[in-house]
């Protein structure tokens, strides 16, 4: 078991990280308000993915563009670039408050 939930949390993470390296930067993003994201594992284990804005504030820029490119559903984002965390079937991406660890 504990081998799947991990299998799982790579291959969530190698998604994000797979999509930010194909996707280019726009350096006038407005700041995103802080929060965390999260790989939600088929056993619903918590995986924290991207900048961790919430504890650096000096990552404010890579964390906009990060929800810019993975997370954000707007006319400004590609997203959801990775749609197989966008189907409520197996790891989903997930977000929720700074104060959440």
């Amino acid at each position: 078991m504990k081998y799947r939930l991990a299998l799982g949390a790579v291959i969530g993470v190698a998604a994000v990280f797979a999509a930010v390296a194909t996707s280019r930067a726009d350096p006038n993003l407005n700041n995103v308000t802080k929060h965390r994201h999260y790989i939600k594992t088929e056993s619903g284990q918590l995986v924290e993915v991207g900048p961790r804005v919430c504890d650096d504030p000096k990552l404010q820029n890579a964390f906009n563009q990060f929800h810019n490119n993975i997370h954000a559903v707007s006319g400004t984002g590609i997203g959801p670039a990775a749609p197989g965390l966008h189907n409520f079937h197996g790891g989903e991406i997930m977000f929720g408050p700074c104060n959440r660890q």
